[in-house]
């Protein structure tokens, strides 16, 4: 009854967050069934002993256009294909291939993976998650109506909003899981009180909030302008820093919150303050990663008005930007000093990824494989092009590489591959825990392989 409690309260809590949502297996003669609607806009799936989930923003939606009034505009939304975060997938998956091939690490224990779009939405996000929990990710083979094993441990979500939405609805429930953020760099989930089953693989704001206050003051730089972005990350990033600023003798000649969809007005207001403003240095923090095209917008404006003698003060969420870094941006943005996530190496990554093709049996499990092969190479595969894909050409399948596969950079990859392996480490930890040094009542061990086969039981 409590479980069954339990599945009606999280299913409520998902309809009240995503109006409109029908989700669940119809019958249809013959014992045959069909997917009704699913909250999830694509998945990947393998079966193990235990299944690690993923949440990843394969798609992003394209800020829209600024609206004059002056005419009758449709739905002009449309999404992107973000290849890092898919890039980030591929790497979970690696990371679980080596595991299961080690014959030291998990020896008797197969790991299988579930890794969803999240299409950068907490609606989305809360879907797939809730989706994961609770075993309900449908699966149909034949006619046969089956669903996907619960999921006891949860990486992701990219975005500190979408993490806090999980973990807000997921926390009263007591589940025992461990959303690994391998980018929600907010420091309000660093509260074990409010988010007591939240651990991640990349430092809290708190640390870079910190790091500037130091910079400022080593470097004199008392009189500073700040720019941050609308949201959690932007609103708690900007009080932690202030914060540190207290007492320093740093002051602030203004504050500008950049908004999610700001408009040309909003975004000349922002360049016209930093160019009236007698501060020198200009501290843009706390902008959300996924606002690449909002950024660059910004820097457009202030190329155009040759801004050039302002030094710059970036975060870990754009100083490493490739996009912001073009050379068209350099007269103004020469001398950043930022502060970047850090980079390490991951032997056999780079073959791992090139080893995708769209005619190769990946494909098949794989609903993100061919898109990614079209947005990479600008070409279509099939005969029936849409709209959208009428003026490319056809792909012939031997394209070459990609800026996809370029592994020199890896710093959310490297979080995610931490975090796969710091699972795989807890469950050898369980495994090989012995009567009398047990961490739970009475000193008593758990046998996962008798655990994980019994009715309702959620584990990690």
């Amino acid at each position: 009854n409590k479980v069954m409690c339990l599945c009606g309260w999280l299913w409520l809590l998902y309809c009240l967050h995503v109006p409109g949502c029908v989700w669940g297996l119809d019958g249809g003669g013959e014992g045959a069934c069909r997917l009704v609607a699913k909250p999830v806009s694509g998945s990947v799936y393998r079966a193990g002993d235990v299944v690690i989930g993923g949440l990843f923003p394969i798609h992003v939606e394209a800020p829209p256009p600024e609206q004059e009034f002056r005419s009758i505009k449709g739905n002009s939304t449309y999404t992107i294909f973000y290849q890092r975060a898919y890039r980030w997938l591929q790497t979970m998956i690696f990371a679980v291939e080596e595991i299961n091939r080690d014959p030291a690490l998990l020896p008797n224990l197969t790991l299988g993976f579930l890794a969803s779009d999240t299409c950068l939405s907490e609606g989305t996000t809360l879907g797939a998650a809730l989706a994961m929990v609770t075993g309900k990710e449908a699966s149909v083979v034949g006619t046969e109506c089956g669903t996907t094993p619960e999921v006891p441990v949860i990486i992701g979500d990219a975005r500190s909003s979408a993490s806090i939405v999980v973990a807000q609805t997921l926390g009263p429930f007591d589940l025992p899981m461990v959303r690994q953020g391998y980018f929600a760099t907010c420091a309000c989930l660093s509260d074990t009180w409010r988010y007591p089953s939240f651990f991640r693989t990349v430092p809290s704001d708190a640390f870079q909030a910190l790091g500037m206050a130091k910079l400022l003051r080593q470097m004199g730089w008392v009189w500073v302008g700040l720019l941050s972005g609308d949201g959690d990350y932007g609103k708690f990033g900007v009080q932690l820093l202030l914060q540190e600023l207290q007492g320093s003798g740093v002051c602030v000649a203004y504050s500008e919150v950049i908004p999610k969809v700001p408009s040309k007005r909003q975004i000349r207001h922002i360049v016209d303050t930093i160019k009236g403003s007698t501060a020198r240095v200009v501290v843009l923090d706390y902008l959300d990663l996924f606002n690449g095209s909002i950024l660059q917008t910004l820097m457009e404006e202030v190329v155009r008005h040759n801004i050039t003698d302002k030094q710059w003060i970036a975060s870990e969420a754009w100083v490493t930007y490739s996009t912001i870094a073009a050379p068209k941006n350099l007269p103004s943005l020469a001398g950043t000093i930022g502060f970047a996530l850090k980079k390490a190496d991951i032997p056999g990554l780079g073959p791992f990824l090139t080893r995708l093709h769209p005619d190769g049996d990946y494909q098949k499990s794989d609903p993100f494989l061919r898109e990614l092969w079209e947005e990479m190479f600008g070409c279509s595969l099939g005969v029936d092009l849409s709209v959208t894909q009428s003026s490319r050409r056809q792909c012939t399948g031997s394209e070459g590489e990609s800026q996809y596969a370029d592994v020199s950079q890896l710093r959310a990859s490297y979080n995610v591959y931490k975090a796969v392996y710091a699972i795989a480490y807890a469950i050898q930890d369980m495994m090989a825990c012995r009567p009398g040094d047990g961490v739970f009542n009475e000193t008593s061990v758990i046998d996962i392989f008798y655990e994980k086969n019994k009715c309702n039981l959620t584990f990690i």
